[in-house]
């Protein structure tokens, strides 16, 4: 699918964040999370089947440093390991503004598809309106030549009689890249998909530092043509299941 790209915001947004660079008071944070996915996927493209997932993050005075891993539980699928570096800060009231910059390593890449990336991310969380939260990403994948655009939506409704809020979500973004098979032999291939989905999570509190979550998670893609599917398997909609315990201290 040919659609307009949105390099040129990309740039702008990211050259702009620059400027919002000052130190935010807040306590030192970490947060350790572990998890089981009956799917690994990735705006809207699933990378793997069932997954033990894991991650670290530290925060502190606006920044924040995580270190996340996928584990296939099949043999010869591709397990992942992230790690990110991010500053974020309030700017007034309505809100809050991050940058952050992610690594990206993968064991066992498909034929032609990158085995690591670079990416930098600008996202923008506004204040809630009506009880729902709204927020933009964007994101430059430098190995891909990669573009990507996502507005999300959240929204939380009590549940008095369990002690805990179900947390709804709702996602829709365009990723456009020149070289979607860096690694392939011959010339460049592109490619641009959109996608959308939602979720649905429960985070129940069971002690002062722990929490159990289980949800479920729905995506699909649109004009996804055949360069992606090196990236990940072909299937342009999925329905998955979460199941994770946090630990915050």
């Amino acid at each position: 699918m040919n659609l307009a790209r949105p390099r040129l915001a990309v740039f702008a947004l990211l050259a702009g964040a620059a400027r919002l660079v000052a130190q935010d008071g807040g306590e030192p944070k970490v947060t350790a999370d572990f998890g089981y996915v009956s799917r690994y996927v990735f705006r809207g493209i699933e990378r793997a089947g069932s997954s033990a997932q894991a991650s670290v993050e530290y925060a502190a005075d606006g920044f924040r440093g995580r270190v996340w891993t996928s584990r296939p539980l099949h043999r010869g699928e591709s397990g992942e390991t992230d790690l990110t570096a991010a500053y974020g800060r309030q700017v007034g009231e309505k809100l809050n503004v991050e940058l952050a910059l992610t690594g990206y390593r993968f064991t066992r890449p498909a034929a032609g598809a990158a085995a690591s990336s670079v990416e930098a991310t600008l996202s923008a969380t506004f204040a809630s309106v009506g009880g729902v939260t709204p927020s933009i990403a964007v994101r430059r994948d430098f190995r891909l030549e990669a573009d990507s655009v996502q507005a999300s939506f959240a929204y939380s409704v009590a549940l008095p009689q369990l002690g805990a809020f179900l947390e709804l979500g709702a996602f829709a973004g365009w990723s456009d890249a020149r070289n979607a098979r860096p690694d392939a032999a011959g010339p460049r291939a592109g490619d641009g998909y959109g996608y959308g989905g939602g979720e649905a999570r429960i985070p129940y509190r069971v002690g002062a530092h722990t929490t159990v979550i289980a949800g479920v998670q729905a995506t699909t893609t649109v004009g996804r043509g055949p360069a992606w599917p090196a990236a990940g398997r072909p299937a342009r909609s999925n329905l998955w299941l979460t199941l994770g315990v946090s630990f915050d201290f």
